[in-house]
């Protein structure tokens, strides 16, 4: 065997020993952060599990609070997912919850100060209007899909929406299927409840990358393109879900 083959083949084991010993030490990581997380959740009388499904590493939580029942997801897309899709972290949380309402309401986490973008998508009734119109539509709902899953996608209509003209909160922009509705829903304190979690520190709402809040007949949800860091930061998805479950006047558990 030739020198220079052998220096090929030297070279080949070295990459595949070290590809393997970051491969255990990253593997051992992980495993670590999950068990740290099934410690903290159970510590918090809450449950833990992970799955994969369609590309996604999934971290999954369960509990109730405040007699309300709740789950959470944690979701990483992998190397190994969809080639198509770019990777991507997503937080999630559902609460179950009765909030007295007959269709949708999405408030959008904005910046402070950025509410009025995309009041017009577009203008007028030619073609290009339409289009326009369309392919936001078309955009929206799949960013539904997105933050708060596909199958709370598939209830929503994000084509139905539109946007409520009444005075929110300052870092939201609402849209709902019935906007007389979302009025008086949020006249009756769910503009309030927004205002006041967006100037707490520490609830998620008053961050920069504000979830997104999603209000239907069987459920409150909180989601962002974040993952979930530790089960401190859940704790904190929680606290703003169950504060957000006090503003309404009819409300009750699902």
């Amino acid at each position: 065997m030739s020198f220079q083959a052998a220096l090929i083949i030297a070279s080949f084991v070295i990459f595949v020993a070290v590809f393997f010993v970051l491969a255990r030490l990253s593997k051992g990581r992980i495993q670590q952060k999950e068990e740290d997380l099934r410690k903290a959740a159970t510590l918090r009388g809450w449950t833990f599990d992970k799955k994969h499904d369609r590309g996604y590493r999934i971290y999954h939580f369960s509990g109730t609070t405040e007699g309300v029942a709740w789950e959470a997801e944690s979701l990483q897309l992998l190397a190994g997912g969809n080639r198509h899709q770019r990777r991507r972290h997503i937080a999630r949380w559902h609460g179950r919850w009765n909030p007295g309402v007959n269709a949708p309401i999405v408030a959008l986490g904005v910046p402070k100060g950025k509410e009025l973008m995309g009041a017009g998508v577009a203008q007028g009734d030619g073609f290009l209007a339409r289009m326009a119109v369309k392919a936001a539509g078309f955009a929206f709902d799949k960013a539904i899909d997105v933050y708060f899953g596909h199958e709370i996608g598939e209830q929503i209509d994000a084509g139905q929406l539109r946007r409520v003209e009444h005075p929110a909160a300052p870092g939201f922009i609402v849209m709902a299927g019935n906007v007389d509705e979302a009025s008086r829903i949020l006249s009756e304190g769910l503009q309030r409840a927004l205002v006041d979690a967006s100037n707490t520190p520490g609830n998620v709402l008053a961050d920069t990358d504000r979830p997104y809040v999603l209000v239907r007949s069987q459920g409150i949800s909180l989601a962002r393109m974040e993952q979930l860091r530790d089960v401190s930061e859940l704790d904190q998805f929680v606290k703003a879900g169950i504060g957000l479950t006090r503003s309404f006047r009819f409300g009750r558990p699902a």
